[in-house]
Parts: structure tokens; C-alpha cells; sequence
């Protein structure tokens, strides 16, 4: 025989915790410099945050549906590469601005 008790009448048991996925620390801060890298050190912090967001991609994909993020991921590389775009249009622009310049001071 037994030695437990049975619960009383209306007795509710307790919950047990389940393990939820997590999200990857590093796409968050992925993200996080790809969109500062807009604000302050455009070039730096896109490309920091293309490679952690490669560092996050590969912890999503080794951890076996545990780890999410890949939204972010996708999103901190989106943003990152447009800024590194827009950084190189703006230096080209700049180039192309003072080279007529000049050759229009020269000329005169």
C-alpha cells in the first residue's frame, strides 16, 4: 500500500515549468549596432554587426530550435549592408563634388 495521500476535492496541482526557446543575444545586439551604425561610426559598427549577426545564425542553427532570432538576423544584415551602400554612394558623391571642383578652378 501507499504511504502518499491523495489530494483533497478541488485541489489544483502545481505548474510544471517548461523551457521556452530563447532569443540569440547576439542577433539582438546585431541589430542594435546596425541600426546605431546609422546614428555614429557608420561603417564600424555595420560591419561588427555583420559579423556577430553570422555568429548568431550559426548558434540558431546549432542549437536545434532552441535558440531564435532569425528575423533579427535577417534584419541586422538587411540594415547593415544598406548603410555600408549609402556610406559608399556618399564618399563617391563626395569624390565626384570635389573633382569638378577642381577641374572647374583649374580651368578658369
Amino acid at each position: 500500500m501507499s504511504d502518499q495521500v491523495p489530494p483533497p476535492p478541488g485541489h489544483v496541482p502545481e505548474p510544471v515549468p517548461v523551457a521556452l526557446p530563447r532569443t540569440s543575444s547576439n542577433a539582438v545586439v546585431a541589430v542594435v549596432l546596425a541600426i546605431c551604425s546609422y546614428l555614429a561610426c557608420p561603417v564600424v559598427a555595420a560591419v561588427v554587426a555583420l559579423f556577430l549577426a553570422g555568429a548568431a545564425e550559426r548558434e540558431i542553427k546549432a542549437s536545434g530550435g532552441w535558440v531564435t532570432g532569425e528575423g533579427l538576423v535577417k534584419g541586422a544584415r538587411i540594415a547593415a549592408w544598406i548603410n555600408i551602400a549609402l556610406t559608399v554612394l556618399v564618399l563617391l558623391f563626395i569624390v565626384l563634388v570635389l573633382a569638378a571642383a577642381r577641374t572647374t578652378s583649374t580651368v578658369s
